[in-house]
């Protein structure tokens, strides 16, 4: 007998989400979809574990509103026009699960319309119905703001105070700001204009040149992460980021692959084989709420 996963998705990501099911899982057939929630038909049991995707796991069918019951779970609606049952909205918000333990989901993909889903929440999930962003929103000079954030808060990571940032393509500054907030350091690598409110700040530095041309010549000293969120195609910067490794030793990278074509799939399989020969032994993908059709790819030394 098969059995049915489940994926919440941005709609954006759809096209990617589906072509890495084929390249990755091409046993899965498509089932029922409604934007931003599909599940696939497997006829036998094996892993599932798709990258572009907020949140995945088993579904175990459609129900009506009275076959619920009031055991703990986590409730999501597909689109901001589902208003949540008050019994739903209630035993959702007063549910808690702790990493490790397996989060009974209920997804609301129409008025009457109730999925029950289950999957398993790790150290790098938001702990939110839905895996939605629990970031504030604010104004801010760019969206590249919310996705350090949410990589910060998801991957927990471990800037320490003062660190050097080297941030490839800054401008207008979104990711700056966070990471001078966090009391960093941010060289930030961009010919274009900053924000003026980044350019203020004693701890930001900018190098007004295309990343491309940057040499150890541009560094008095080392720097402690490398971060990007550069929009070009994850060989060129990733390309560049290794190069960059050629001259420079930091502990950390974050970098957002943007990926606008199947063949990217192909480099992020291959990815983090060759950081781990670079030194890096913990690599991670995650696609976080904020993004589109693009991925997080964390690196760390320890």
């Amino acid at each position: 007998m098969g059995h049915f996963f489940f994926v919440l998705t941005n709609v954006d990501a759809e096209p990617i989400l589906k072509q890495e099911i084929r390249l990755r899982y091409p046993d899965l057939r498509m089932s029922y979809s409604r934007p931003g929630f599909i599940t696939f038909k497997a006829d036998k049991e094996g892993p599932f574990d798709p990258l572009f995707c907020r949140v995945s796991g088993l579904c175990h069918g459609k129900f009506k509103l009275s076959e619920l019951g009031t055991e703990r779970a986590w409730v999501y609606p597909v689109h901001s026009g589902l208003e949540l049952p008050p019994g739903l909205k209630a035993l959702s918000e007063q549910s808690l699960f702790k990493k490790g333990e397996t989060v009974r989901l209920i997804v609301m993909a129409g008025p009457e319309e109730f999925w029950v889903c289950s999957y398993t929440l790790r150290s790098h999930h938001f702990q939110t119905p839905g895996e939605i962003s629990s970031i504030l929103q604010r104004d801010v000079p760019s969206r590249a703001y919310y996705k350090i954030a949410e990589a910060y808060a998801s991957f927990d990571l471990p800037f320490e105070q003062q660190e050097t940032i080297l941030e490839l393509g800054s401008a207008p500054g979104g990711a700056s700001l966070f990471l001078l907030e966090q009391d960093l350091k941010v060289m930030g690598v961009d010919p274009a204009e900053m924000d003026p409110k980044i350019l203020k700040s004693i701890n930001f530095k900018q190098i007004r040149k295309p990343f491309e041309t940057l040499t150890g010549e541009d560094f008095r000293s080392g720097v402690d992460w490398i971060i990007s969120d550069i929009n070009l195609p994850p060989t060129v910067v990733l390309r560049e980021v290794f190069r960059l490794l050629t001259f420079l030793e930091p502990r950390g990278l974050l970098v957002t692959l943007k990926m606008n074509d199947l063949k990217h799939l192909e480099v992020v399989a291959s990815v983090r084989a060759q950081l781990r020969k670079q030194g890096f032994p913990k690599v991670e993908l995650k696609y976080l709420p904020s993004h589109k059709k693009e991925i997080c790819l964390l690196a760390l030394h320890t």
